[in-house]
């Protein structure tokens, strides 16, 4: 009987198995991290619209009127097409953006309501109230829309 030195063809295949599943398994983790990278960077953009939308509605000044009464029709006033020519918050009621500069696929769009302590800021009030809820909508296609509501006073 010779003594051979080498592998046998079942030894090569069994080999090759186990590498072409580690392999596999290899690459279904790197997909998995590029899935969650994308998606951070999608909530990233999303929070960062959000925020600078937010900070654009509270440097207006939250009512057209500077006392009470307030506005009795929220939206934008004659002679206001864009937010650069919105001069108090309720103007925003109804924004809407479907591309956002920089960013096309992002969305948003606004909703401002009067709203009352007794309701705790939740239900919307027919009538005017020393605080206004505005309520900021971003949307992507791929993930759910991200949404904040600020409940802003009239600092009296």
């Amino acid at each position: 009987m010779k003594n051979k030195n080498g592998f046998t063809l079942v030894e090569v295949m069994v080999v090759l198995v186990l590498l072409t599943l580690s392999f596999m398994v290899f690459l279904r983790a790197l997909n998995t991290g590029k899935t969650i990278r994308t998606r951070s960077e999608i909530r990233t953009t999303q929070s960062v619209i959000l925020n600078s939308l937010e900070n654009e509605i509270r440097s207006r000044r939250f009512d057209e009127n500077t006392s009470y009464p307030w506005s009795s029709v929220l939206g934008k006033d004659s002679g206001e097409s864009i937010s650069a020519q919105f001069d108090d918050i309720d103007d925003f009621d109804g924004y809407y953006i479907s591309s956002v500069d920089g960013y096309p696929t992002f969305s948003c769009s606004v909703a401002v309501k009067y709203v009352a302590v007794s309701s705790n800021f939740h239900s919307p009030q027919s009538s005017q109230t020393n605080f206004k809820s505005v309520m900021v909508k971003v949307k992507h296609p791929t993930l759910p829309a991200i949404v904040d509501t600020m409940v802003i006073g009239s600092g009296i």
